[in-house]
């Protein structure tokens, strides 16, 4: 996936209602290695670094 924002919060846990990790992802391209549904968000994506959480309404699917 590829994030074109520089602030997306990383969420410990699959939507708003879980606890920010205080980091951001920066602008580049991500392994999500897992998806699922949440509140805040039509979809999450759980990155492949173990940091974390994001939501996919602000990233890119590449192929």
């Amino acid at each position: 996936m590829r994030v074109s924002i520089k602030n997306l919060n990383i969420r410990k846990g699959p939507g708003t209602n879980y606890a920010k990790t205080g980091k951001y992802t920066g602008i580049g391209v991500f392994t999500i290695v897992a998806e699922s549904e949440g509140e805040g968000a039509t979809k999450w994506g759980k990155l492949k670094s173990g940091a974390g959480w994001i939501s996919l309404d602000f990233a890119e699917r590449i192929s």
